[in-house]
């Protein structure tokens, strides 16, 4: 994310006792949070690839690859993805393109579940005969904005509880942030745990999540 720098309205020469060049009293503190989500968009893609098959006599035939796709498809349908939602990511195979007997055609079909569920029914129910892939390629939440602006309302809500404290321990009194700036795409310069964290999944504590990090730099005006 963008840093975004908030500056209030109210300035130094409004506070009794200081000077309009004067610096005001502040406390600097940080606040983080994290997010665990439960992704409801699971990209997925499945890798095919033709085979031949040996008979008792010795003879070889092939399995071609439209033979192959209607079995995935078929597979995608039973787990709720229609056809039309199943999108061609990639078609040809560059191995042995000097020996024509031995060239088998390739394919790789992307598609969209929203439940790992589904996910769980396609890998029971895909053949493994001419399958040589099956990827989770990306993971999203259609209500991901919404999750941004929790996690940021967390990570200041824990910037100022930590200013409260800081400030009522000195015998002191918070009156408004004057800076706020957020860090959340920043690379942080040690490991620790975040102060506030939600686990929007019940019951999918086994499962892949997205997890997101919040943080901001706050300057708190006291008296």
């Amino acid at each position: 994310m963008k840093k975004t720098i908030l500056a209030l309205a109210l300035l130094a020469a409004s506070l009794p006792g200081h000077a309009q060049t004067a610096e005001p009293p502040l406390i600097e503190v940080s606040g983080t949070a994290t997010l665990n989500i439960v992704p409801d968009r699971i990209s997925i893609e499945i890798g095919m690839e033709e085979y031949y098959t040996h008979k008792a006599s010795g003879d070889s035939s092939i399995v071609k690859l439209a033979d192959i796709e209607k079995g995935v498809r078929r597979v995608l349908r039973e787990a709720g993805v229609p056809d039309s939602a199943v999108v061609v990511s990639d078609l040809g195979n560059y191995r042995n393109r000097d020996v024509p007997a031995t060239f088998l055609m390739a394919k790789r079909l992307s598609a969209t579940v929203s439940e790992f569920a589904q996910l769980e029914l396609i890998s029971d129910r895909l053949g493994r005969d001419g399958i040589t892939s099956f990827n989770i390629t990306g993971t999203d939440n259609t209500e991901m904005q919404q999750y941004n602006r929790r996690g940021l309302k967390a990570a200041l809500d824990a910037a100022r509880q930590k200013a409260i404290f800081i400030a009522e321990n000195e015998g002191l009194k918070i009156i408004a942030p004057y800076e706020i700036v957020e860090t959340s795409g920043e690379a942080p310069l040690y490991s620790a745990f975040s102060n506030v964290a939600y686990d929007s999944g019940a019951g999918m504590d086994n499962v892949r999540r997205i997890v997101r990090r919040y943080s901001v730099k706050v300057r708190y005006l006291f008296k």
